[in-house]
């Protein structure tokens, strides 16, 4: 079935066929590509010579075990549900990028990052371990320990070793879900590269803003915000 879809930034494109994931059982003539909620860059999820496997419907979230920490879903979960399920119990994703609407799959396949890198790297970093399928239809589970190779290269491989059907992530202890946030002021970039080494070991998430219009004594002044989950 032919479609529009779109990808961040409206970049638009007109697949030949987009079928869902449970229509797909690899072998496929004409290349494919896994498509999430369309929240990448650029038209990083356009496959205009081939097919797209929509992978959210009937996604879901398939176990979560509150005394571990650990969480198995459907690659095409949004972040979003997952954390609508796990923050009660006092958790939180490792690492959130800029927004919660992309893919579990979406999420590895880009090895996203968030405010926190400093402390816990990239998405990839809490992964436990993926089904993936192949272009031949066979399905691997992929793992520091099982297929090691396949595992380091499909995260942040774009989807170009194969869909990720599922994965197993750890998550992140948090006394709340709700997060303080203190602002510094620089005053140029200088002021910035001094402050940003203590504040990143002082606090889980950090972010700075910059005045592109400033100009004279105001070249590179900005904004340095931090922030850590609240214990209330």
């Amino acid at each position: 079935m032919g479609a529009e879809f779109e990808s961040w930034g409206r970049v638009n494109r007109h697949s030949r066929r987009k079928a869902q994931a449970t229509e797909f059982t690899g072998g496929a003539a004409e290349g494919f590509l896994a498509f999430g909620n369309g929240r990448s860059y650029g038209d990083t999820c356009h496959n205009d010579r081939g097919r797209l496997i929509a992978m959210r419907p009937g996604a879901a979230i398939v176990a979560f075990d509150p005394e571990k920490g650990i969480l198995t879903a459907d690659a095409g979960v949004l972040l979003s549900d997952i954390l609508a399920l796990v923050m009660p119990h006092g958790y939180f994703l490792e690492v959130t990028p800029g927004t919660a609407q992309v893919t579990l799959g979406g999420a590895i396949a880009n090895d996203v990052h968030g405010k926190n890198h400093h402390r816990r790297g990239n998405f990839g970093r809490s992964v436990v371990s993926f089904v993936l399928l192949g272009s031949d239809g066979s399905r691997k589970t992929c793992s520091p320990r099982a297929h090691t190779a396949l595992f380091e290269v499909s995260i942040g491989g774009m989807g170009l070793t194969g869909i990720i059907e599922s994965a197993t992530i750890r998550l992140m202890p948090v006394p709340s879900a709700n997060v303080r946030q203190t602002a510094f002021r620089f005053s140029s970039i200088d002021g910035y590269f001094d402050a940003i080494d203590g504040i990143d070991a002082g606090h889980e998430y950090s972010v700075a803003w910059i005045d592109q219009l400033a100009r004279g004594p105001g070249l590179g002044r900005g904004v340095l915000m931090a922030g850590d989950h609240a214990a209330d």
